[in-house]
């Protein structure tokens, strides 16, 4: 591993982690940064996983040292999102390299888009709607929430905030709660599916892991009081940049 290597795995888990703490589409960072590291997209894929169960490790405990507990609704979500994880890692392993690298450009300039007019603005601090009705409709959506973050994982905080802001009204602070339980939780079975192929590439997934977990708990702490107004450009330009490096050059 070259030095220019681990200074990319480092300085993108570190941003990477604050990101998906404060907001969500870290793994738009970190997934590229693998790329750019020399793994190949499909090793990229699957070593990604083990970063986005370290940092999600650190940021769930970074809320539980605000205060926030775990909730029982908690544990129906990432059961739902679990088997679709499974079998969308397994799709994953049937997407050849270039393919896959034009899918996550794409993916890219999507959430560059959804960054910039943050659609789920108007539905942030609305009351609570938690009937049986809207508890089934969770269950269903993040199934196939599951399905996109086992195939890919860049963007799927956004669809798991989502899913939180809109059927069930939840706050920012409990949505990003809910959001690295879940993300969790799904992504164990997800990343079991890869370790089973072999795609895990465990140096550079521990080297990343380490940066992103303290970026994911100072995140964590952030985020319960801060502003996130101020990651947009940085954000932008660094999705812009990394995601016409990937369509032209990978």
């Amino acid at each position: 591993m070259e030095i220019t290597h681990i200074i990319i795995l480092l300085v993108a888990g570190l941003v990477a982690g604050f990101v998906n703490a404060v907001s969500a589409a870290g793994s738009l960072i970190t997934l590229p940064a693998f790329i750019f590291a020399g793994l190949t997209a499909g090793d990229a894929n699957a070593t990604n996983r083990v970063t986005v169960l370290f940092q999600n490790v650190f940021s769930a405990y970074g809320f539980k040292s605000k205060g926030l507990k775990l909730e029982p609704y908690m544990a129906w979500l990432a059961a739902a999102a679990v088997p679709g994880a499974v079998l969308g890692a397994w799709v994953a392993l049937q997407i050849p390299d270039a393919v896959f690298n034009k899918i996550l450009s794409g993916v890219m300039l999507l959430f560059l888009v959804l960054t910039l007019t943050n659609p789920l603005k108007s539905v942030i601090g609305i009351r609570e709607r938690m009937s049986l009705k809207h508890k089934i409709i969770g269950v269903i959506i993040f199934f196939f929430i599951g399905i996109y973050g086992g195939v890919i994982q860049a963007g799927t905080g956004f669809f798991l905030m989502a899913g939180g802001l809109v059927i069930h009204k939840f706050g920012i602070i409990k949505t990003n709660h809910y959001k690295a339980v879940i993300m969790f939780a799904y992504t164990i079975a997800a990343f079991l599916v890869f370790l089973f192929k072999g795609n895990i590439n465990w140096t550079y997934g521990l080297l990343m892991s380490g940066s992103a977990s303290l970026g994911a708990y100072i995140g964590s702490r952030w985020s319960v009081t801060a502003n996130e107004k101020w990651l947009k450009a940085f954000m932008v330009t660094m999705i812009v940049s990394m995601s016409v490096y990937l369509w032209f050059f990978k």
